[in-house]
C-alpha cells in the first residue's frame, strides 16, 4: 500500500493506493480541532499513526513545501504559513522514520506536470486537479483530497523524469 498526503496544519487530505495494481483504495481528509499549533501537530501525528496502523503502507508520499513568491514581485508570501508547513513536514518525517517506511517528497510542480494540471493561479490549478480526479478516478472530492490523490498517482509511477535522457555521453 501507498499513502499519499497533502498535509497542512488544519486540513490534511490523504489517499491510499494498492501499489501492485495502482487502484485507489481509500481517500479522505482529517481536520485538526485544537487551537494551539503544538496540539494540532500532536493530532496530525496521532492520525497519521492510525492510518499507518490501518493500511500498513510500504511507501508514503508527501507534498514538498515551498515558500510562495508573490506574483509580479520578488517578494515572498506568508513566511509564517511556510514555517507551519515545515513543522507539519517535520512531524511526518519523525513518524515515517519511527515506523521505518520508505517515503518520497513530491514537489507540487512535479505531480501537477505528471497529471497535466495547468493554471495560472492556485485556485485554477486546484479546480483543474479536482476535474482530473473526477475524470480519471470518478471521484468528486475537496481540493485537499484531490491533491493527495494526484500526489499518490505520481508516486506510483516508475517512470520518473530523467535528466538528459537520450544523450549519449560516451
Amino acid at each position: 500500500m501507498l499513502i499519499a498526503f497533502d498535509q497542512a496544519l488544519n486540513t490534511t487530505g490523504y489517499a491510499v493506493f494498492n501499489r501492485k495494481d495502482g487502484n485507489l483504495v481509500a481517500y479522505d481528509k482529517f481536520t485538526t480541532e485544537s487551537v494551539d499549533e503544538e496540539y494540532k501537530l500532536r493530532e496530525i501525528r496521532n492520525k497519521v499513526l492510525e492510518l499507518i496502523d490501518k493500511y500498513k503502507p510500504t511507501k508514503i508520499a508527501i507534498e514538498e513545501i515551498q515558500l510562495q513568491q508573490i506574483p509580479g514581485t520578488t517578494a515572498h508570501g506568508n513566511v509564517e504559513t511556510f514555517k507551519k508547513l515545515a513543522h507539519v513536514q517535520g512531524v511526518l518525517y519523525e513518524v515515517i522514520a519511527e515506523k521505518e517506511i520508505p517515503f518520497e517528497v513530491v514537489p507540487s510542480v512535479t505531480w501537477k506536470s505528471h497529471c497535466g494540471i495547468k493554471g495560472r493561479v492556485r485556485a485554477e490549478q486546484k479546480r483543474n486537479a479536482q476535474a482530473f480526479v473526477l475524470e480519471y478516478y470518478g471521484v468528486k472530492a475537496i481540493q485537499d483530497i484531490c491533491d493527495a490523490i494526484c500526489i499518490g498517482k505520481y508516486s506510483l509511477t516508475d517512470k520518473k523524469p530523467v535528466l538528459n535522457e537520450g544523450i549519449n555521453w560516451e
